[in-house]
């Protein structure tokens, strides 16, 4: 049995992807297997995976399927793992040599089913302007402790998987598992992990780089995406009931009902949805009405410190959708127009 099992899901990511697997075989002191999930790649992921597999047969393991999305790849990857631990790595991106042994070492000191650790936050292009984040919460050892300090932890990207470490025994007991949304899948497999963890260790270093690169899902038009996004707060709102810590949570559950709302005007103002103005703000004025959202984001104000959100979400209660809408793209255009100039004087000091 390995010690770790990192599964690594792989779809079209070919210019990055041979970093991110020498992330992994630059591992220090580790007994680790890599599981690359070639997920239908149409370019050429799946023979940058096999050329790896070929030159490192013992610790490489791949896998190719029909594209299903990263959740059934993950899934496929657990299906494979023997190691003690599972780490979930995404293929754009890379990360430190002492990684893995600097946390299964703390996991096994704490004797953790979760360790959650710092991480470092980029753009591609841009490593000048990199964020450092780390967790400040203690370490736990009951349910209620972890809930107890739940507020806290939620602030530190808590749906995220790639700064996290878990117990495979964990999983396996509550039956964790990805499911097949196309988006959001990692929120919905941490929900899950959350209801029932009492163990949870941190690591205040930073380990990952997470990489921000253009044309990633966040940045596209999705017809669906309301539904998933809706989808993610319910499921938290499920655990906090489960939890019977409703009341206790409000202010998150404001947090996860907005945060629909507020990436669907995004994904409305994108200039590729196909939608009218007047549809537009049909559309909006309909996922206003949903219940939770009502409840939440229409009948609740937000102590929202960010002035765009603050504003926006004043447009939204007021019924204001077309305003709201404009907001986002003038929003949308000037951070496209910096971006474009940032890139023009780049070229030219040859930075």
């Amino acid at each position: 049995m390995f010690e770790v099992s990192i599964i690594m899901p792989v779809y079209n990511v070919s210019a990055h992807l041979p970093r991110a697997i020498q992330s992994v075989l630059n591992q220090t002191k580790m007994d680790f297997e890599l599981i690359l999930v070639n997920d239908g790649s149409t370019d050429d992921s799946g023979a940058i995976c096999d050329h790896f597999a070929e030159e490192e047969p013992l610790l490489i393991q791949v896998i190719h399927q029909k594209n299903q999305g990263s959740g059934m790849a993950r899934n496929a990857g657990l299906r494979r793992a023997k190691g003690k631990y599972i780490y979930f790595a995404d293929p754009d991106d890379y990360f430190k040599p002492t990684l893995l042994a600097d946390n299964v070492r703390l996991a096994e000191e704490k004797q953790a089913d979760l360790v959650v650790f710092g991480y470092t936050r980029e753009v591609e292009g841009k490593p000048e302007d990199r964020e450092t984040l780390l967790p400040r919460q203690p370490h736990f050892y009951t349910q209620d402790g972890f809930k107890k300090h739940f507020r806290n932890f939620h602030h530190f990207s808590p749906y995220s998987l790639w700064n996290k470490l878990y117990r495979r025994q964990y999983l396996r007991e509550h039956k964790i598992r990805f499911t097949n949304q196309k988006l959001g899948q990692d929120a919905l497999f941490n929900i899950n992990v959350y209801k029932e963890i009492k163990d949870v260790a941190f690591n205040r270093k930073a380990y990952y780089h997470y990489v921000t690169h253009d044309g990633s899902a966040v940045n596209r038009y999705r017809e669906d995406r309301f539904e998933m996004e809706l989808n993610i707060a319910l499921r938290f709102k499920d655990l906090v009931e489960y939890w019977d810590m409703r009341a206790d949570f409000n202010d998150l559950l404001k947090q996860e009902f907005w945060n629909p709302v507020y990436l669907e005007i995004a994904n409305v103002a994108h200039p590729d949805c196909p939608m009218t103005e007047e549809e537009k703000v049909e559309w909006i004025q309909t996922i206003c009405s949903e219940e939770n959202i009502q409840k939440y984001v229409i009948k609740q104000d937000r102590r929202e410190p960010n002035p765009f959100r603050r504003l926006l979400h004043h447009r939204i209660r007021k019924q204001e959708y077309l305003l709201a809408i404009k907001l986002m793209e003038r929003r949308n255009q000037s951070v496209s127009k910096y971006m474009k100039i940032f890139t023009k004087m780049k070229k030219f000091f040859g930075t």
